[in-house]
């Protein structure tokens, strides 16, 4: 019979190519914390790209990329097919 021993949160990344775990945390806060310091840089490099993008499509792109990388419930981003970060939870069993 398996137990839960006890949680762990996974913060990272992932897109239409890639899931990148970034760190693991024993607290959902410290997970939080993890989580938001990653949106927050993932949102300085879409404001730059859309800084430098012409009219058009890729200027849309980039806006739409801000929008969503500007939620600030983990739940509720979602940045897809770009990188969207995200906490999972995982359970530890003995």
């Amino acid at each position: 019979m398996n137990k839960i021993k006890m949680k762990v949160y996974l913060v990272g990344d992932r897109g239409p190519e890639h899931n990148s775990i970034r760190s693991i945390h024993r607290t959902r806060d410290g997970a939080f914390k993890a989580w938001n310091e990653l949106r927050l840089e993932l949102l300085r490099e879409a404001k730059a790209y859309l800084k430098n993008a012409s009219n058009g499509f890729g200027k849309e792109m980039y806006e739409r990329i801000v929008k969503n990388l500007s939620r600030k419930d983990p739940k509720k981003i979602d940045n897809y097919p770009h990188e969207t970060p995200y906490i999972h939870e995982c359970d530890l069993q003995e």
